[in-house]
């Protein structure tokens, strides 16, 4: 048995993490979410929101960065709203891709699936149930 791939997703919505957690989980990822930016385990990639309420996605970013140990770590920055300023933003601070939330769950697994895809090293990935 291979040992599951570590995702955080951050974000205030407690029913976009437990869908996240929902759809990531089915394919075979260990999921741990947070509701605010001072919650962070070592994953293997994160979901973070852009507002919190007590951050910024650039502001979390930008404390990824500060630890060297966390630098490599891609993050997929989400949104409820469709703003090009917040795009520059989240990329200016270190984001690898910026979306707006998905609505439906097989969009929201889409979206995550093809983030890992992208970003991580291939032995790192999860077996493809596709």
């Amino acid at each position: 048995m291979t040992r599951a791939t570590s995702v955080l997703v951050v974000d205030d919505n407690p029913g976009f993490n437990h869908a996240a957690r929902t759809v990531l989980g089915d394919d075979g990822f260990l999921v741990h979410t947070a509701e605010t930016g001072h919650e962070a385990p070592r994953p293997a990639f994160v979901v973070l929101d852009f507002h919190l309420p007590d951050m910024d996605a650039p502001a979390v970013l930008r404390r990824l960065h500060d630890d060297a140990g966390l630098q490599a770590i891609p993050v997929l920055v989400v949104s409820q709203a469709d703003w090009a300023e917040d795009e520059a933003a989240a990329r200016a601070a270190g984001a690898r891709d910026f979306r707006v939330k998905p609505s439906r769950a097989h969009a929201l697994r889409d979206t995550f699936l093809e983030f890992w895809r992208t970003h991580a090293h291939a032995t790192d990935r999860p077996a493809d149930r596709g």
